[in-house]
This record gives C-alpha cells, structure tokens and sequence, in this order.
C-alpha cells in the first residue's frame, strides 16, 4: 500500500492504496503536527467520493481523541465552503478529496490554518493506525457561507437576463449557486446538470475538460444567447466556463472578464481553472469567479 505525495496532502486508490487504517495515519500524523504548532482547532471536510463520509468520521475522531477541539462540517463540502470554515474557526483542516481524478482515487488536502497548505514533507506518519478515537461536533456552515458569497458578489448580475447551465459533475459545488442566486435575487435562469452528490460521477472524470462535458457542450451549442455555461471540478475549486455554440473560454479571458467585473480588485488565475480572490477567501472560489462573470457575460 503506497500513499503519493501532492503539494499540499497524499493520494492513493480507494481500498489499495486509501484505505481506512491509512486515513488514521495520516489524522494521527497531522494531528502531532498541528499540536506542535500550537493550534488547537480542527475542521475535517469531505467530497462525494465512495465512503468519503465515513472516512471524514475516521479521521476527526482520531483528532479529537489527540485533544483537539474537533468539527466535522456536514454533508460534501465544496473547497471554498471549507476555506471558510478555516477563516470562520483560525483552525487547521483536514479535507477528503481527490479533486479532479477519477473516481477509483480519493486523497487529502492539509492545511495548517486558512490558505496555509501543508505539504507532505512537512509531517511524520506513524507506522500503526492509533486506536484511541474521541468526540467531534458536526458544523455547517453552508449559510454563512452563501451568506458571505453573496456580499462579496454584490448586485453587479441584478437586473442581468438569459440562461446560465451550471454542471456539477456530481461533485461538491452541488447546490451552492442556487442558494446564492435566491440571496441576491438574480433574474437569470439557473439550471444545475448532475447536481446530486455521485461517487461515480456519473461516468466520467469530475475534471471539467470538454470530454467530460457532453451534456452541458450539447446544450450550450442549441441554447440561444444570453446564455453562459460552467462546470466544476471534483471539489469545486476550478471553473470552465462556455459560452453559446460550445465556444470554451480561456482562462485568460476569463481572468480578463473578472478584472473588467472587478474594476481593479484583486484576482489571481492559478493556470489550470482556479480564481483566488485574496479579500474574499485564503482558497480559490469558482463560484465567486461565475457570479462576477454573469456581468460581464449575459
């Protein structure tokens, strides 16, 4: 059994690789590394991925039975809702995702406070599971968040008409945008695709490159202007964004539409799909980039 090393966490093959026992080590190991940086709060997040769920409930009663005050945040929970949370608690984080890869990975991403990755050199795991486990509170923090989300996205998409398609893939954006959209009121025609929490994701890679994309693709070619199509990763952290005919737009264009939205606040592009807006979150907000694009855009 071999867990591989990412920037900020490890990845394996569910039941190979990423295993239970394997998520206790990986709790226990960071757990010893967040008590010698002296913090003492932890917040332990998960994606759609198969058992996901119950390994999240592993790892956070590891946490707690090392003295840590413990929360588990309820249900999939996309990455910004889980920045949040961090920024909410100035707590360290522990979240259960394999982000982009398919369905047979699953993967942790650590951090050591908000926006504060942890990479894998930066811990030691213990050769055996540990077997004390101990108390956590399940917290959600989905409303504040939309809350937050929909201050910050102002009312530039008031007013603003057409069809938006958002596809989720299954994955752990589900359900965010049109909470937002009710918040501020917005006019536009919201239609989630694939919005249910899938292991499988429904069939294809939760990587929103146009080959996963064949039910948004069909639809944004016969939909009629204003109209703007998005689709989210895994744990929805990275946005595609399509127009009408099934024309994809770069990142570079984009990042060039959310600074015309902004009229000079800060958007940092991180190249591969990932919209970081610093006086916003310490994590990069997909759904914070396609409220501010819907101004531009329809």
């Amino acid at each position: 059994m071999e867990l591989y090393p990412t920037q900020d966490g490890f990845l394996g093959e569910i039941a190979k690789d990423f295993t239970f026992a394997q998520v206790a080590r990986l709790a226990a190991g960071f757990g010893e590394r967040v008590r010698a940086e002296g913090i003492t709060r932890v917040v332990v997040a998960h994606d759609t991925r198969f058992l996901a769920k119950e390994m999240a409930e592993e790892a956070a009663g590891i946490l707690g039975g090392m003295g840590l005050e413990t929360f588990l945040l309820k249900g999939p929970s996309p990455l910004p809702l889980f920045g949040f949370a961090l920024k909410e608690l100035e707590a360290a984080g522990f979240y259960l995702t394999a982000s982009r890869k398919p369905a047979r990975f699953q993967g942790v991403k650590l951090r050591l406070g908000p926006g504060k990755p942890l990479s894998p050199e930066g811990m030691a795991l213990p050769q055996e599971a540990p077997q004390k486990r101990g108390s956590f509170q399940v917290l959600d923090r989905k409303k504040a968040y939309l809350e937050h989300l929909a201050q910050n996205a102002g009312q530039g998409a008031q007013g603003k008409k057409g069809m938006v398609y958002l596809d989720t893939l299954g994955g752990a954006g589900g359900g965010v945008l049109p909470g937002v959209f009710k918040l501020l009121g917005l006019e536009a025609e919201l239609r989630e695709l694939h919005p249910l929490p899938h292991p499988l994701f429904y069939g294809v890679d939760p990587d929103p490159k146009p080959e996963n994309l064949p039910t948004l693709l069909v639809l944004m070619k016969a939909v009629e202007p204003p109209a703007v199509g998005f689709a989210l990763d895994g744990d929805a952290d990275r946005l595609t964004v399509v127009l009408p005919g099934g024309e994809l737009v770069s990142q570079e264009e984009a990042l060039e539409k959310l600074r015309q939205a902004l009229g000079g606040r800060e958007v940092r592009a991180d190249g591969e799909g990932g919209y970081l807006f610093s006086w916003h979150l310490p994590e990069k907000d997909p759904f914070l980039a396609a409220l501010l694009l819907l101004q531009v855009l329809l």
